[in-house]
């Protein structure tokens, strides 16, 4: 007889291969979470009369003796990296793959990331034995990698190598009037990215650094380069005047409308967020987006608990966005007609309402966790099956009479 009742296995690697079934049989559920379950056939069948529950990522057959390696953090297989044995590694970070590394890959079975891989192509051949979670990229191997955004400033030319090749994986600028774009075609470098960001002057002399396939995204002659998101202001017209290029999003505030008429031409890379009362008079400004996304009035953010009362409404008249909160708790007394007007309710764990309020706050809530009717519980299950205090003393019950084994691999 066992004292527990359940077995909780958290590792990056469980070999399952050398699993007896009387060991575990006493239990009234397993649960096994990892990366990669080592099985094969007599240990499926196992697995299979068991009442397991295995939420992996990959479950893989193997034969014979297998190493389990586990690195928490960024890891790099380079040249020098071989295993002398067959291997299983999980990495839980970025892997980089280096070229010339194929020795190590001799006895890899199978690697695991929790995080990015990048790889070059010439090392394209070994990745079918990569498993990723995250963004997989693979860089042309003479290439130098820079950031995924770069920007030349005036000292790049200076550091660039004669015949350079430099790989960018979104996007290339040169914005800066300062920077010598004539030494670096002197010493012939070329870029390897999907975009080029320019000015217009500058485009003749740029483009023979990058491929024929390059996005190319110009900032038009008389426009003020704006590198970021931004709202538009009397401080924003008095720095870059009044025909702007912004390589990002616009946002609108109230009152923002006053300005509209000292904006001769905008054009934003971006979206612009503005009121809804504004749309009319926005529309007669010369403007190219992505989208017009209307927004409240009023931001609320990163608060523990936010109550929404009438008070609040009749001083934002624009409404109310509350994003990253907590807790949110809205007054019998808002009618659910003003929070289909008025509310915007984003990235928060938990709505407190009544019931009339319920079906409104559905369709104006983004990502939230719970929208509940009433008060928070003390005792016992709370309304819709939701569960209060008492149920969570309930599940640390059920944690109690459980064994939980935590590791980087085990063996059943």
């Amino acid at each position: 007889m066992f004292e527990k009742k359940n077995f909780v296995l958290n590792c990056d690697v469980c070999d399952a291969r050398k699993i007896k079934e009387e060991n575990l049989a006493g239990y009234e559920k397993i649960v096994i979470n990892a990366d990669v379950i080592l099985v094969d056939e007599r240990s499926r069948e196992v697995l299979n009369r068991l009442p397991m529950l295995c939420n992996t990522d990959e479950m893989l057959d193997v034969e014979g003796e297998v190493a389990a390696v586990s690195v928490n953090g960024n890891y790099e297989i380079g040249s020098d990296t071989a295993y002398t044995e067959r291997t299983v590694l999980c990495v839980n970070g970025n892997l980089s793959v280096r070229a010339g590394s194929q020795k190590a890959f001799d006895n890899m079975v199978k690697i695991c990331v929790n995080g990015s891989a990048r790889y070059p192509e010439s090392m394209a051949p070994y990745m079918n034995r990569l498993a990723v979670n995250g963004s997989v990229h693979c860089i042309p191997d003479d290439c130098i990698e820079l950031k995924p955004v770069f920007v030349i400033d005036k000292y790049f030319p200076l550091r660039a190598k004669q015949d350079g090749k430099y790989y960018v994986e979104h996007k290339v600028k040169l914005t800066d009037a300062d920077v010598d774009v004539q030494a670096l075609t002197d010493k012939n470098v070329h870029f390897v990215t999907k975009c080029f960001l320019v000015r217009e002057d500058r485009v003749p002399q740029t483009i023979v650094m990058f491929d024929d396939n390059v996005e190319l995204d110009v900032v038009p002659a008389g426009f003020a380069y704006v590198g970021e998101d931004v709202e538009l202001s009397e401080a924003l017209l008095g720095k870059y005047g009044t025909k702007l290029y912004i390589d990002g999003d616009l946002t609108l505030r109230g009152g923002s409308e006053n300005l509209f008429d000292r904006v001769e031409k905008l054009q934003v890379n971006g979206d612009i967020r503005l009121l809804k009362r504004q749309a009319e008079a926005f529309a007669k400004v010369d403007a190219s987006y992505k989208e017009l996304i209307f927004i409240k009035g009023r931001q609320i953010s990163n608060k523990a608990l936010v109550v929404v009362d009438e008070t609040l409404l009749t001083a934002s008249p624009d409404g109310v966005e509350i994003e990253n909160c907590a807790v949110l708790k809205v007054n019998k007394a808002v009618s659910p007609e003003v929070i289909l007007e008025k509310f915007s309710v984003k990235n928060c764990a938990q709505v407190f309402c009544s019931k009339e309020q319920r079906s409104a706050l559905q369709l104006i809530c983004t990502n939230v966790a719970r929208i509940s009717d009433g008060e928070p519980q003390e005792e016992g299950d709370g309304q819709n099956g939701e569960k209060g205090i008492g149920g969570v003393l309930g599940l640390l019950k059920e944690a109690a009479g459980s064994k939980v084994v935590n590791a980087d691999s085990y063996i059943l």
